[in-house]
């Protein structure tokens, strides 16, 4: 049977102090660590491999049988490598990154993965991001992406913290099924052209709607930040630019439902 986890009801615990820091990614690149809350995600992570440091939670908020039937499953296999720890409600309440926590929040080790790791196909749909901050944002593309079936997606000199909590549970859990790689714009240039990787970009100024584009074969589909689009490095670099048709008084959408609707008429198209 798993031995009694230790039991944190102060807000001054050193490691209480230490999940706190661990909100800013300052201390979880220094300490190479990150936090994933919420059953549903850390599930995923689990399933998808990502392995764990240290379990915190609180029998009081572990209201979803998810939660609870997955505290009792990592306690029973990995009592001897994990350690467990159990919060009270307040002091939960304080480390969580979420107004309403759902009683379990892991640390996790960051792990990262470069280009030379990336497996793909003979025609791989691949999708790059060029300056998305906004964590929701990515969180949900990698969601679509993974939805769609893309091989990879290529964050290029991105500001975003792809370890951001609220990445993570915008993406439901895809960010750790889904390859992800972080690389300046040259290195991912000279990567596509090496594999003969049609580099498509999204572009209000492009002539062609993105539905007359050949969306088929191996093809990187580049978005950029809603309010610069993208820069003139791939602008230039691309085989081709492509635009959504816009009817109304807006002259862009969402970037995130920019890469849904360009993931899902490669879908169309590949079928």
């Amino acid at each position: 049977m798993p031995s009694a986890p230790l039991y944190i009801s102060s807000l001054q615990n050193p490691q209480v102090k230490n999940l706190l820091k661990l909100r800013e990614r300052k201390a979880r690149d220094e300490q190479r660590v990150f936090l994933i809350e919420e059953p549903l995600v850390i599930r995923r992570a689990r399933d998808c491999g990502q392995k764990f440091q240290t379990v915190y939670f609180c029998r009081e908020q572990l209201r979803d049988p998810l939660g609870r039937e997955l505290l009792e499953e990592m306690r029973r296999q990995e009592a001897e490598r994990l350690q467990f720890v159990e919060l009270a409600s307040y002091v939960m309440a304080k480390v969580s990154y979420r107004e309403q926590p759902e009683g379990l929040l892991v640390v996790a080790p960051q792990r990262s993965r470069s280009l030379t790791d990336l497996e793909l196909p003979a025609a791989p749909l691949l999708v790059v991001l060029e300056g998305i901050e906004k964590p929701g944002n990515l969180g949900a593309i990698l969601r679509v992406a993974d939805g769609a079936g893309a091989h990879a997606v290529l964050l290029a000199d991105t500001g975003t913290d792809l370890f951001n909590p609220n990445v993570l549970r915008a993406s439901r859990g895809a960010a750790f099924a889904l390859p992800v790689v972080e690389a300046s714009a040259a290195a991912l240039l000279s990567f596509l052209a090496a594999r003969d990787i049609r580099v498509l970009a999204t572009s209000p100024a492009a002539e062609r709607l993105y539905t007359a584009v050949d969306l088929r074969g191996p093809v990187a589909m580049v978005l950029g930040a809603e309010d610069r689009g993208l820069s003139g490095t791939w602008l230039q670099a691309a085989a081709e630019r492509m635009r959504i048709p816009m009817h109304g008084y807006g002259d862009s959408l969402n970037v995130a439902t920019s890469a849904a609707l360009l993931l899902y008429e490669a879908v169309r198209q590949r079928a």
